[in-house]
């Protein structure tokens, strides 16, 4: 298909952990949405088409923090150092704080739109129960995440992000090329 596929992250933390809900308000910072910030800075910004995303499981151990983009081969040089660039200013800087309350709205939104049905809620309440939650820890979600700041997201970025690991697949000769802006970053 001549695209090429990079995956760029790091080993975080289970979901019952203290930072857990951190990372999901970075998530949402970054992939919810068109006002997320790969839809601005792949799309709007560059003008690049690309599939996109944030992966950050809910798990009872460890979980990855990934971000994800398949591109062009032509466009994988640019990609690559927009994704370096963004990702370097995770671990440096602070989000401001428009763009954090649109965050924290967009997940809690996306709590209240995981409970539609009676089997939603059920399925909800046991997988709480698994990881060793409180079953009615997504009703007290909110007031949770009106505590998360731009300094906490900073600190739990400069903790887990710091040092990503990146996979790259593709034709060997742009993976090659790509290898070596990451050599060169990394």
């Amino acid at each position: 298909s001549r695209q090429v596929i990079i995956i760029m992250g790091s080993q975080t933390c289970p979901y019952y952990h203290k930072d857990s809900l951190a990372l999901k308000t970075l998530e949402s910072y970054l992939s919810y949405g068109m006002s997320s910030l790969l839809f601005k800075v792949f799309r709007e910004n560059n003008g690049l088409t690309y599939d996109s995303g944030v992966f950050y499981p809910t798990r009872k151990f460890n979980a990855p923090f990934m971000l994800y983009l398949s591109v062009s081969e032509k466009n994988a040089p640019l990609t690559l150092n927009l994704l370096l660039s963004m990702w370097n200013d995770l671990v440096s800087k602070e989000i401001n704080n428009n763009e954090l309350s649109l965050a924290k709205l967009k997940l809690n939104r996306s709590f209240l739109h995981s409970y539609r049905t009676c089997e939603d809620i059920t399925f909800r309440k046991v997988r709480l129960l698994g990881l060793g939650l409180d079953p009615f820890y997504d009703e007290k979600v909110e007031n949770l995440i009106r505590e998360i700041t731009s300094e906490k997201i900073l600190g739990v970025s400069k903790k887990y992000l710091s040092s990503p690991c990146i996979s790259i697949l593709g034709s060997k000769q742009v993976c090659k090329y790509l290898r070596e802006i990451w050599k060169k970053r990394y």
